[in-house]
């Protein structure tokens, strides 16, 4: 077997959730906690974490669990509730804003359902402009129902089938955040979806909301809306161990290759293991082109170093790799390291794209966080005591004016944030016989501009080599401990 471009994607699965085959995607769906907490018979839940740890994935594959077991479920994207965003009034009171969402989100809803006719729907049961929400749901299956309309609209019989089985309307909303910029409008057109979702659910039970948010995009929100401390228990943070994230791609590669390893074996097998058994049949389990502190380390060493705890990350290395290694059935060492600034290089432009809309010259501050010769003669490199990064980010604040689009002071805390806040950096501590790292979705105080808990602070492998592309070896040693960490 050669690494087509159809079987590169048959054996990694595609990058984005949306465009994978139906089949293969239920095959390889790794199944974790979050999503058991995702599919709970509660009215609200919001799955928060960073691009690219599968948020879309999980999101996916719930909704069409439960159209599996014949629940009413209808999955949302941006261009369902563009008119919503578009007609949302920019200056008025924040109570006025939820109103307007719950309105809209009431309106998709139906729409959805009914494909035609949701506006003279809608008229039926609003008084004054407002909408009864404890008559939405009945009202709506009455409408449905009725001689003239239940072969005509939407999914006639099959949805009161559904319902009245069930009694809900499952309600998934994916990737809400596209388009995000950071502004104050932004802000409050998030935090008014989510209080029109609570509002709604609280009053007709039978809806049930789930939606995706970037972790960037809920901490502002967060931070912003004082109101937001009411759906705590609501939310599911995305996070995943190293190892879960080597037996997410494991999986991939057992079940195309049909090797006999469920989920629960792949879990149970140390890493080396997975190594050999399974990672085996597409990559060398060991990096034997290494040089210096990677000569002869085991493959998933290296490639767990690269991740940023999201499994995209793995998925774009194993398939860069593959992609590297065409013309032939294993990829080499020799051929995985070709691809590594590339892949970095793509990472750093990930990161651009992703929060210019937040800090506008962003790639400067980070190709400017580089470091300088006079660091590479201290060894300072990509490593920093806090008083090291401290003068780092003052002299970079000298050489670029620096503007958050949100108005916030730019102080060096805050940029110390911002790049944590990005897993630009993370923190790190040494224990002695492992080093404890930290990202930002799992303690964002440690960038607090008070306290100093006593972590450093590194610039995440992902980067590196865009940073300092001439000089491969300086990266290599950079990265003499990125596998001393603590697997759970």
């Amino acid at each position: 077997m050669l690494f087509t471009e159809e079987n590169v994607d048959a054996i990694f699965g595609k990058e984005d959730a949306e465009n994978e085959d139906e089949e293969r995607f239920r095959q390889y769906f790794f199944i974790n906690d979050a999503y058991d907490r995702l599919l709970s018979d509660t009215s609200l839940r919001i799955l928060v974490g960073h691009k690219g740890v599968g948020k879309s994935a999980l999101l996916k594959r719930a909704h069409l669990e439960k159209i599996d077991k014949g629940r009413l479920s209808i999955f949302l994207r941006p261009d369902d509730i563009l008119s919503v965003i578009e007609t949302a009034p920019k200056d008025t009171s924040f109570i006025s804003l939820i109103e307007h969402w719950k309105r809209g989100i009431t309106s998709v809803i139906s729409s959805k359902l009914l494909e035609s006719g949701a506006s003279k729907f809608l008229e039926r049961i609003s008084a004054s402009g407002k909408i009864d929400f404890s008559r939405f749901v009945p009202a709506l299956f009455d409408y449905i129902s009725g001689s003239n309309n239940t072969l005509k609209h939407g999914l006639g019989k099959a949805t009161l089938e559904q319902y009245a089985r069930h009694g809900e309307i499952n309600v998934f909303i994916d990737d809400v955040d596209r388009g995000w910029s950071a502004s104050k409008i932004d802000i409050l057109n998030i935090s008014a979806l989510i209080n029109a979702m609570r509002d709604i659910a609280g009053v007709q039970k039978a809806l049930k909301f789930r939606i995706g948010l970037r972790t960037d995009v809920f901490f502002l929100v967060r931070t912003s809306d004082e109101s937001t401390d009411k759906i705590e228990g609501n939310i599911i943070w995305l996070k995943w161990s190293n190892h879960e994230i080597l037996s997410i791609i494991a999986k991939r590669i057992s079940t195309f290759f049909r090797i006999g390893f469920d989920q629960g074996d792949i879990l149970k097998m140390s890493q080396i293991e997975i190594d050999r058994k399974i990672l085996s049949k597409v990559i060398d389990p060991e990096f034997n082109v290494g040089r210096g502190h990677w000569t002869d380390r085991p493959i998933h060493n290296v490639l767990l170093s690269l991740t940023r705890k999201r499994p995209r990350d793995l998925v774009k290395l194993m398939r860069g790799g593959a992609i590297a290694a065409r013309k032939y059935d294993i990829i080499s060492a020799g051929t995985l390291e070709s691809t590594f600034e590339f892949y970095s290089n793509e990472r750093l432009q990930d990161v651009v794209n992703e929060f210019r809309s937040e800090l506008p010259n962003i790639e400067q501050v980070l190709l400017l966080m580089r470091p300088s010769k006079k660091e590479k003669q201290t060894k300072i490199g990509f490593r920093f005591t806090n008083d090291q990064i401290s003068k780092k980010i003052s002299d970079l604040m000298r050489s670029v004016n620096i503007v958050f689009t949100s108005e916030k002071p730019a102080t060096g805390r805050a940029i110390l944030q911002f790049l944590y806040k990005i897993d630009f950096i993370t923190a790190r501590i040494d224990h002695g016989d492992y080093i404890e790292r930290k990202h930002f979705d799992e303690n964002r105080f440690l960038a607090h501009e008070i306290a100093d808990f006593g972590y450093e602070w590194e610039i995440h492998p992902a980067y590196r080599w865009a940073l300092q592309p001439q000089d491969v070896n300086d990266v290599i040693d950079s990265l003499k401990d990125s596998n001393r960490y603590r697997l759970f």
